[in-house]
C-alpha cells in the first residue's frame, strides 16, 4: 500500500499566508514559487503545524493583524485535518471514514522527519549515519572501534618504522669491509706455536745462567777444599777422594756448560711482530664489519615495522570489507547508500560531496523508510537546483511514487503556483473560512 499523501490543502491567515489553496500532484514535485518573504515557506510551516502537533507549533501562528486563521488538509486515506487558530489558542479536528480522532491518529502515519526534512539535512555526519544504521538495524560500532584501534596501532608502528629506517640510513656503510667478520684462528695457532718456541728458548738461556752459577759454586768449593787440605791432613784421604769427586763433577758440569753454551748460541727467536700486526688489522676490520652489521640490524628492524604496518593495514581492509558486506546485505532504503568512516555516503560520495539533488534524494528515501505510511515530504528552498537537476529530482520522485511539496524563489514555469503577499497570484481570494 502506498503512503498517505496530501490531496488538497487550504490555508488562511497563518504566518505570512493570507489565503492559499493547493492540490499537489499525487506523485512527483509540486513547486510553490515566488519572491522572498512572500509566504512560500509559511505554506510548508502550515502543513507541519497541522499534522505535526504541538512540537511544530510556533509561538504565534496567526498572520499579523488577524485574530483567526485555519488550515484544512485532506489526505488520501480519507482523513481530513483542520487546525484553527484564535487569540485564545489552537484547535485540532481530525475526521474521516472511521470517525474522529486526534493527534494520536495522525502520529500513526505522519513522519516528523518528512514534515521537517531540514532536521535531517542539517544533522551532523554522525547523526545521519546513526539514523540510517538504526533504520536498517545494523550496529557497526564494534567494527568502527576495532578499526580505530588498528589505525592507531598502525600509526605508532609507522612512526617506529620511519625512525628506524632514518636511523639505519644515517649510519655509515663500509662497502670494502662487507658484512662477514674475519676469523684469525690459523694466525693465532701459528702465533701460539712461535710464542711457545720462544718460551722454550728463554728457558734454555736461563739454564745457561744456572749452569754458570753452578760452575762458579763448584770452583768456590774446590778452593775451600784446597785450603783445608793443609789443615786437614788427618782427613787427607777422604779430602782427596772428595777432591777427585769434585773434579769429576766439575768436569761434568763444565761439559754441560759447554754443551749449554753451544746450544744457546745456536738459538734463533721467532719474529712475532708481523703476526701481532695482522691480528690488529683483523680487529680493525672486524670493527668495521660490526658497524655494518649494526646498520643491517637497524634496517631489518625497520623492515619488521614495515611488515607489521602492512599486516595492520590488511586487518583494517578486512574490517572495511566486513562493513561493506554487512551494508550490502542490509535492506538499504536507496541503492547506492553506504557508511564509510561513520559518514553516510551515496554512490561513494560523502554528504558534503553530494549535489543538493542527491542530498534531497537520500533524505527523502530515508524519511520514507522511517515511516512508509507517509507518502509525502516537505522541501524548502529548492532554488539551489538548476532546472535540469530539478527535473531529474522530480522524475525520481514520480518513479518512487513519492509526493514532494517544495518552495523555490522563482516565478518560472516549473512552479505549480506562485505566491505574492501571502496569496496565489492570479487567483481571487476565497471566501473567509467559517469556524465551527
Amino acid at each position: 500500500m502506498s503512503g498517505v499523501k496530501i490531496v488538497s490543502l487550504d490555508i488562511e491567515n497563518v504566518k505570512r499566508v493570507q489565503a492559499v489553496s493547493l492540490e499537489p500532484a499525487a506523485a512527483g514535485l509540486t513547486v510553490i514559487g515566488g519572491d522572498n518573504n512572500q509566504g512560500k515557506t509559511s505554506v510548508l510551516d502550515a502543513i507541519m503545524v497541522a499534522l505535526g502537533g504541538e512540537s511544530k507549533m510556533p509561538s504565534n501562528a496567526l498572520r499579523e493583524g488577524t485574530d483567526k486563521g485555519a488550515i484544512t488538509i485532506e489526505l488520501s486515506n480519507g482523513i481530513t485535518v483542520q487546525r484553527t487558530f484564535t487569540g485564545r489558542g489552537s484547535y485540532l479536528k481530525v475526521s474521516g471514514a472511521n470517525g474522529h480522532g486526534g493527534q494520536s491518529l495522525l502520529n500513526e502515519f505522519v513522519n516528523t522527519f518528512a514534515l521537517d526534512l531540514s532536521t535531517f539535512l542539517g544533522a551532523s555526519d554522525k547523526e545521519r549515519a546513526n539514523i540510517l544504521m538504526g533504520l536498517i538495524g545494523l550496529d557497526l560500532t564494534p567494527l568502527d572501534e576495532k578499526y580505530k584501534k588498528l589505525y592507531a596501532d598502525r600509526e605508532a608502528v609507522g612512526r617506529l618504522a620511519t625512525r628506524a629506517k632514518a636511523h639505519a640510513e644515517a649510519m655509515p656503510f663500509d662497502a670494502e669491509a662487507g658484512l662477514v667478520p674475519m676469523t684469525p684462528t690459523d694466525i693465532m695457532d701459528e702465533l701460539q706455536r712461535k710464542l711457545a718456541k720462544n718460551a722454550a728458548n728463554a728457558n734454555l738461556r736461563a739454564n745457561v745462567v744456572r749452569v754458570q752459577e753452578s760452575v762458579e759454586a763448584a770452583e768456590a768449593r774446590l778452593s775451600s777444599r784446597r785450603k783445608r787440605v793443609a789443615e786437614l791432613r788427618a782427613a787427607l784421604a777422604e779430602a782427596e777422594t772428595d777432591e777427585a769427586n769434585e773434579q769429576i763433577r766439575l768436569a761434568d758440569t763444565r761439559r754441560d756448560l759447554v754443551t749449554t753454551q753451544s746450544n744457546a748460541q745456536s738459538l734463533q727467536d721467532e719474529d712475532v711482530a708481523a703476526l701481532k700486526a695482522k691480528i690488529g688489522e683483523i680487529d680493525a676490520a672486524n670493527a668495521r664489519v660490526r658497524k655494518n652489521l649494526e646498520r643491517e640490524k637497524a634496517l631489518t628492524e625497520a623492515e619488521g615495522h614495515k611488515e607489521e604496518y602492512a599486516g595492520l593495514t590488511d586487518q583494517m581492509k578486512d574490517i572495511l570489507a566486513e562493513k561493506q558486506r554487512l551494508l550490502e546485505q542490509a535492506a538499504l532504503p536507496l541503492p547506492g547508500l553506504g557508511i564509510a568512516d561513520s559518514v553516510l555516503t551515496y554512490d561513494g560520495r560523502a554528504w558534503d560531496c553530494m549535489s543538493h539533488s542527491a542530498q534531497l534524494r537520500v533524505a527523502t528515501a530515508i524519511c520514507r523508510a522511517i515511516k512508509p505510511s507517509q507518502g509525502f515530504v516537505l522541501l524548502d528552498k529548492l532554488e539551489a537546483m538548476d532546472m535540469a537537476t530539478l527535473r531529474e529530482f522530480g522524475v525520481w520522485l514520480e518513479a518512487e511514487g513519492l509526493q514532494a511539496i517544495a518552495t523555490r524563489v522563482s516565478k518560472g514555469g516549473e512552479c505549480s503556483i506562485v505566491i505574492s503577499d501571502g496569496m496565489v497570484e492570479g487567483v481571487k481570494q476565497k471566501k473567509e473560512i467559517t469556524f465551527d
